[in-house]
């Protein structure tokens, strides 16, 4: 007894750990969001986005849903980049860092739009805020993929670092900027938030104004909590900033590498729902290269150089915890197949869908997904039968309406296409988004079966539903084009690049629409569309081969040179970079022997990359073989069937293939 009690006091009398150390998940390496794994009150382990600009934490509906938690609402709101949505509250009992690291009745704000769902297709429970990090000393490791917290006071950082200002809910601190343009060189001190689930630093209405002789004004999407990406298409979200050309940032004593523009939002709007939040956000890509000490208690931020670098493998990691607990993937098949996928064991995920779908019977999701899986491995005929079993309105909810419909038209089957397309809209369906859905597939059929004008009204039909209709103009002016109505067309895209003049691939279908008394208009209408860009924003490739192909072959080459410089000279090598050489080499009808070789380089890595066989179209095209262009942008449409550019590409050359123009 004497011994065991000696042992139990030994014990006991063990300090408690100072310090946990957890891995940084990211969707793949060296993406700019980051997310760590807690342990969750019913044992489970959910998976957060580590983000010190959040004033409060978040969890998504799936995971309140399963943890039991009852919201409530006050009339509050949360507010984010994209606006304020309403503030459901609620209360998670605990997350649970291990080693004794725990955080009780955290106060959470319930299904928040544009909070991440997943990274990449591990799924993601939510936000962890400042009412979270602010308990510890946080250490964000960045090169090193891991977090670390330190209780307060047992961390002794190396460098001297900077006070920090912590106070409702964030934490604020000077940095130092310096801009340039030209010969003009600007410097100023700012007040700014930390936010390591932001990208990028941002300054909002009045912080930058001491770079405004610098700044650069044009139209950008500008995304965040409070976005309903879902619906909308993106350039719902285009707003007019400002921009910055930092040279140079200081936080902390330190001088950044990462310094690059910096985004001034509502710089002419006082009165915008971020100007009374905080006055700007310094996120990850600054401060990717370190060691990022937040000394909450202490009020300090101190910038360590790395000690190692590894990169963390966040998809392995999960399916060997997943398959811990769950060695058959019973429980959620689908999201296990999705992460096998993304690591690249399509085999695999074949034979666990397959299986789910022999004990579990026809779910949409399992079916769609084995429908991909067929697709990507050549299957297409089985892809389409599997999705033939589902109803348009699953088939719409499920995000595969297009990809039933384009892979039936890719297959040759159009008569089918057209059928279940005009058999689905005689359904009794009230949702005006599943209808527009319908509409957009039987517009889809009908240009395959060579009835333009039709499809041109079942197109207007769709865009008239609702104002996301607009997502649908690309199509409108390829289906004008089609039905012989050029000026349509041309009216279409023209409006198109009002409302998106970073779609490039407007552009181009553009300039393949006109004719020589058109080209004045055409030149005046780019010049627009990239003046309203901010530097370096411009879709150099498409402006480039746009200019070349009405004749203004000097000033496109010049621009695909400047594009060929940004977009392909950061990489070193391998598929990324071969694609983009023959890209850029095709565009502008130079080396096209070396395009081809890279090209086809590319295409033998990554067979089954649809951006790389349009590519390959492209490349074939500008050395004048067709027939291959063809089959090409054919296998560009099958693995993205419901793209309209894709599907427009194929239709383009097969025409050129067949002697056509």
């Amino acid at each position: 007894m004497p011994m065991l009690l000696y042992v139990l006091g030994a014990l006991a009398a063990q300090p408690s750990p100072t310090f946990v150390t957890h891995d940084l998940w990211r969707a793949y390496p060296g993406s700019d969001k980051v997310f760590v794994e807690v342990g969750l009150p019913d044992g489970s382990k959910g998976l957060f986005l580590l983000d010190t600009g959040a004033a409060v934490s978040v969890v998504n509906d799936d995971a309140a849903k399963r943890l039991g938690l009852e919201s409530t609402s006050d009339g509050g709101r949360v507010a984010g980049l994209s606006g304020s949505v309403p503030w459901h509250r609620a209360t998670l009992p605990s997350v649970d860092f291990g080693q004794g690291f725990v955080v009780d009745n955290i106060e959470v704000a319930v299904g928040v739009p544009g909070v991440p769902q997943a990274a990449g297709a591990i799924p993601v429970d939510g936000i962890l805020g400042h009412n979270v990090w602010s308990k510890f000393v946080l250490v964000v490791d960045y090169p090193a993929d891991r977090v670390e917290l330190h209780r307060p006071g047992t961390y002794k950082a190396r460098g001297k670092g900077q006070r920090v200002q912590v106070s409702e809910n964030r934490v604020v601190l000077d940095i130092g900027i310096t801009a340039a343009r030209g010969e003009e060189r600007l410097e100023a001190p700012v007040a700014i938030e930390i936010d390591t689930g932001a990208a990028e630093t941002s300054l909002w209405c009045q912080t930058g104004e001491p770079f405004r002789a610098v700044s650069s004004l044009g139209v950008e999407p500008v995304v965040g909590i409070g976005a309903a990406l879902d619906r909308v298409p993106d350039f719902q979200f285009l707003t007019e900033t400002r921009r910055i050309p930092a040279s140079e940032i200081l936080v902390a004593g330190r001088k950044l590498k990462r310094a690059e523009p910096i985004r001034w939002s509502s710089p002419d709007d006082p009165g915008a729902d971020v100007c009374g939040v905080s006055r700007g956000l310094l996120g990850f890509r600054p401060l990717g290269d370190w060691r990022v000490v937040l000394d909450y208690p202490g009020q300090k931020l101190v910038l360590e150089p790395p000690r190692k670098r590894r990169v963390f493998d966040a998809a392995k990691a999960w399916l060997a915890a997943d398959a811990a607990v769950d060695p058959l993937g019973t429980s959620h098949p689908g999201v296990r197949a999705k992460v096998l996928v993304q690591h690249g064991d399509e085999a695999e995920a074949r034979a666990l869908v397959l299986r789910a779908l022999q004990d579990r019977g026809a779910q949409p999701d399992l079916v769609v997904l084995a429908s991909r899986i067929d697709r990507y491995d050549g299957e297409d005929a089985a892809a389409i039968d599997r999705l033939s079993g589902l109803s348009p309105v699953e088939l719409v909810e499920e995000g595969a309406w297009g990809e039933l419909i384009g892979g039936l038209v890719a297959l040759g089957r159009v008569s089918e296409a057209l059928q279940r397309a005009e058999a689905a809209l005689a359904l009794p369906i009230e949702d005006p988004q599943v209808r527009q859905e319908l509409l957009v597939g039987l517009s889809d059929a009908l240009l395959a079966a060579g009835r333009p004008v039709e499809a041109e009204r079942a197109l207007d039909d769709a865009i008239a539903v609702d104002r996301g209709g607009s997502g649908f103009l690309f199509r409108r002016a390829m289906v004008s084009l089609e039905a012989g109505d050029r000026y349509g067309a041309i009216t279409t895209l023209r409006n198109l690049l009002d409302l998106y003049p970073i779609g490039g691939q407007a552009m181009w279908l553009y300039a393949a629409a006109l004719e020589p008394q058109d080209r004045v208009t055409f030149r005046n209408d780019v010049a627009r569309a990239v003046g309203r860009l901010h530097p370096g924003a411009e879709p150099l490739d498409f402006v480039g081969a746009s200019l070349v192909s009405v004749g203004e072959g000097a000033q496109g080459a010049e621009t695909l040179a400047a594009g060929y410089k940004r977009d392909c000279v950061p990489f070193r090598r391998g598929a990324a970079r071969d694609n983009c050489d023959a890209w850029y080499w095709a565009l502008g009808g130079e080396r096209l022997d070396d395009a081809d070789r890279s090209i086809r380089r590319a295409v033998a890595k990554e067979p089954k990359n649809s951006a790389f066989r349009d590519t390959a179209a492209v490349v074939a095209a500008a050395r004048g073989e067709f027939a291959r262009a063809s089959e090409e942008a054919r296998q560009a449409a099958r693995l993205s069937p419901d793209d309209p550019y894709l599907i427009w590409q194929a239709r383009r050359y097969a025409r050129l293939a067949s002697g056509g123009s």
